[in-house]
């Protein structure tokens, strides 16, 4: 398993499956008619980079440990 080609793909697959049971259980939605640039939007991408910034550190540890 030396190639991580297919790592962005499930990054992002389990990523925006944590995302949207997170928002459902919040009830987060946001809508552009507050503007392009809103607060809600800014919290929707700040949690995307904090789950998938997670999701890889996870996935690198667990492929890093099947190797030894």
């Amino acid at each position: 398993m030396k190639d991580k080609s297919y790592m962005p793909i499930v990054v992002l697959i389990i990523t925006y499956i944590i995302t949207r049971v997170i928002y459902k259980l919040t009830g987060f939605s946001y809508s552009f008619s507050e503007g392009i640039l809103n607060i809600k939007l800014l919290i929707d991408v700040s949690l995307w980079i904090i789950i998938s910034v997670l999701i890889n550190t996870i996935l690198n540890k667990i492929l890093l440990k099947s190797k030894e």
